[in-house]
C-alpha cells in the first residue's frame, strides 16, 4: 500500500511540474550567421528531439521591434537549434521571436509531407493523426516548417484546415502553390500546463490598417504574456473562410496583443488563429554564462585562431555553411590554437565544447 501511494504522489507531483514554456529570442550580431540566428537555451542544446514551435514577435516585453517579412524555418545543426530564413536572405538583427519548448512528446508530432500524404490538391497534405482525425475543429495546434529530416527548403506560409470528406485535418500552402514533396513540418497539439487556449478572428470591429486585435483575459494588459498562434481556415464557418498568403507576427499595443502582416498590407476580415499561452521563461545569467566565457582572435583569421576559456575546452568543432564539419580538434587545456591554414576563404560556425555548455561563434576565414 504505501509503495501504490508512493507512486501515486510521484505520478501526481510529475504531472503538476510538467508544463511547456516561451522564451523570447532576439536575433543579435553574436548569434547571426549570413541567414541563421541561433538558438541557445540548455533546453535545446544537444537535444535534435526537442519539442519546438515559433512564432514572430515585434515587440515581446514592451520592447521596441523590426519588421521581419521572411518565411523562415527550424533547422537542428548538430547540437544546437537554429531559425533560418527559407530563401537564404540575410537574418533581420534584431528580429525576435517566441519560442515554444514543451515538456510533454505526446503533444508534437512531425509530418512529411510525402507523396503518401498528398489530399485533394498538391497544395495540401494530409495528417494522420489521432487527435486530428475525425475532429472538427480538433486540437489547438501551431506549426514551423522544420528543415531536418529531409532536408527541403520550404519558402511558403502555411494554415490549417479540416477537410470533411476524409475528415482529416490538412496543411495548405496560402498561396495555393504545390507543397515541395518531404517537406516537414514540427506540429504542437494544444501544450500541457498551459495558460490558456482560444481562437481569435479578425473582424470590421477589431482591425486597424494591418492588424487586429486580441481580446482575451491571459493577454490584456500584459506586455510579459507569450503566446504561439497559427491561422486555421474555416475554423469559425463561413466567416472564416479567408486565405493570408502573409508571414504574420504578434505585437502589444500598449493594452492588447494584437496579430499584424509583416509586410504592412491590410488585414482581411475573417482570419481566424488558434492562440496558445504559456508561461514566459526569462533565462538567468547563469543559462547563457558561457557566453562570456569564450574569447576567439584573431577574427577574421588567417592561418591561425586562439581560443580560450575559464574552463578547459573538449573539443573545438568547424563548420562551413552547409553545416559539414571540416575540422575537429581535441582540447585539453583553457586555451588552444587551432591551425585554419587549410580553409577555403569564407564564413564558418565554430563550437566550443567546455564542460558540459557548448557555445557557437562566426569565424570568417581571410
Amino acid at each position: 500500500m504505501k509503495r501504490i501511494i508512493l507512486l501515486l504522489t510521484v505520478f501526481a507531483t510529475t504531472l503538476f511540474y510538467a508544463q511547456d514554456k516561451i522564451y523570447v529570442h532576439t536575433a543579435t550580431a553574436a548569434n547571426i550567421l549570413g541567414y541563421i540566428t541561433y538558438l541557445d537555451h540548455p533546453d535545446l542544446n544537444g537535444n535534435p528531439n526537442a519539442n519546438i514551435v515559433y512564432k514572430h514577435v515585434w515587440n515581446p516585453n514592451g520592447e521596441s521591434g523590426v519588421y521581419n517579412n521572411h518565411i523562415d524555418g527550424l533547422w537542428y545543426d548538430g547540437s544546437q537549434w537554429t531559425i533560418f530564413n527559407e530563401d537564404l536572405s540575410p537574418m533581420v538583427e534584431g528580429a525576435q521571436f517566441f519560442v515554444y519548448i514543451g515538456s510533454n512528446n505526446a503533444d508534437f508530432i512531425t509530418h512529411i509531407a510525402d507523396a503518401a500524404h498528398v489530399g485533394v490538391a498538391d497544395s495540401y497534405t494530409v495528417i494522420d493523426d489521432p487527435d486530428f482525425n475525425n475532429a472538427d475543429p480538433g486540437p489547438y495546434a501551431v506549426m514551423s516548417n522544420y528543415w531536418n529530416p529531409n532536408g527541403i527548403y520550404n519558402p511558403h506560409n502555411y494554415g490549417f484546415f479540416y477537410e470533411s470528406t476524409g475528415n482529416r485535418r490538412n496543411i495548405y500552402s496560402e498561396s495555393g502553390v504545390t507543397i515541395p514533396t518531404d517537406a516537414a513540418f514540427k506540429i504542437l497539439k494544444n501544450g500541457t500546463g498551459v495558460i490558456d487556449r482560444f481562437t481569435a478572428e479578425s473582424t470590421a470591429a477589431n482591425i486597424t490598417s494591418n492588424w487586429f486585435v486580441i481580446d482575451n483575459p491571459a493577454l490584456n494588459n500584459n506586455p510579459n504574456a507569450t503566446f504561439v498562434f497559427q491561422h486555421y481556415w474555416g475554423v469559425n464557418g463561413a466567416s472564416s473562410l479567408v486565405v493570408i498568403d502573409k508571414v504574420l507576427s504578434a505585437w502589444y499595443t500598449g493594452i492588447n496583443w494584437a496579430i499584424y502582416t509583416e509586410d504592412v498590407s491590410a488585414m482581411p476580415e475573417g482570419i481566424a488563429v488558434d492562440i496558445i499561452v504559456a508561461d514566459q521563461e526569462v533565462l538567468g545569467v547563469n543559462d547563457n554564462e558561457l557566453t562570456n566565457q569564450v574569447t576567439m582572435f584573431p577574427n577574421p583569421a588567417k592561418d591561425v585562431v586562439n581560443i580560450s576559456t575559464q574552463n578547459q575546452i573538449n573539443t573545438v568543432r568547424i563548420y562551413n555553411l552547409l553545416g559539414q564539419e571540416v575540422l575537429n580538434v581535441k582540447g585539453s587545456s583553457n586555451s588552444m590554437q587551432v591551425n585554419t591554414s587549410n580553409l577555403t576563404t569564407g564564413n564558418y560556425i565554430v563550437k566550443v565544447e567546455s564542460g558540459n555548455a557548448v557555445k557557437t561563434l562566426k569565424l570568417t576565414k581571410q
